[in-house]
């Protein structure tokens, strides 16, 4: 499947998804409510099904196992910016998640999506009875290498000439908690799963694969105002 064709169905998908949330957000009430968020974790991948296909060669598919080495040699985090007003928000969040491949079958060296596998999301969030809850939707961008069949991948041409290849759409579902720690300063708990459709460049050919993860974490969150 070429780039182009996924990058026409992103536009068709998530371009929609970002200009109807931009309109809903400018029409919200006022006052507002800033925040800015970021946070450290820890994360798990399922299991799934990953494809790689090279010219003139025959697939390779296998029931892949995946790690995600959260610590090294590069932490994953998140981090938000959300436009609160009447226990709803709007928001856009970047997380960084890696994947790596601990059962590569006979003919693949090495595979990895590392550093990494990033969403680019635009959220719905909003709270009830002290809990926040919210759900994404966006573009994933990954750096992928690898060593299939001998032939090496660890140098990616991606979006605007750099590392970062558009390789499919990404979902996600949260749930937070959140402890004042000073004022306008909150300590953040958070739960979030994730899914991503991911076509990756290998050398000669390319990876296919599906993505469920769950992430657990940690941070602070910094608020313009008082509720």
């Amino acid at each position: 499947m070429p780039h182009t064709s996924r990058w026409s169905g992103l536009q068709l998908t998530v371009f929609p998804v970002l200009a109807t949330i931009g309109l809903l957000a400018a029409a919200a009430p006022l006052p507002a409510q800033w925040r800015a968020e970021a946070w450290l974790g820890e994360a798990w991948n399922a299991d799934s099904r990953v494809t790689f296909s090279q010219l003139n060669q025959p697939d390779i598919s296998t029931d892949a196992v995946w790690s995600v080495r959260a610590h090294a040699p590069a932490w994953v985090y998140a981090g938000r910016i959300a436009k609160w007003s009447g226990g709803k928000a709007w928001a856009l969040e970047f997380m960084h998640h890696k994947m790596y491949l601990e059962n590569p079958p006979p003919d693949v060296t090495f595979f990895q999506i590392t550093n990494g596998a990033n969403f680019v999301l635009a959220e719905r969030l909003w709270s009830q009875n002290g809990w926040e809850f919210g759900v994404g939707v966006g573009p994933v961008f990954t750096v992928p290498g690898s060593r299939v069949r001998g032939v090496l991948y660890n140098n990616a041409n991606g979006f605007f000439h750099s590392q970062y290849e558009l390789s499919g759409p990404g979902l996600q579902f949260n749930v937070a908690r959140r402890l004042r720690l000073l004022p306008f300063t909150y300590g953040s708990l958070s739960l979030k799963a994730t899914a991503a459709r991911l076509y990756v460049q290998i050398g000669d050919g390319h990876a296919v694969t599906t993505d469920y993860a769950l992430h657990l974490q940690y941070g602070v969150s910094l608020q313009t105002r008082s509720r």
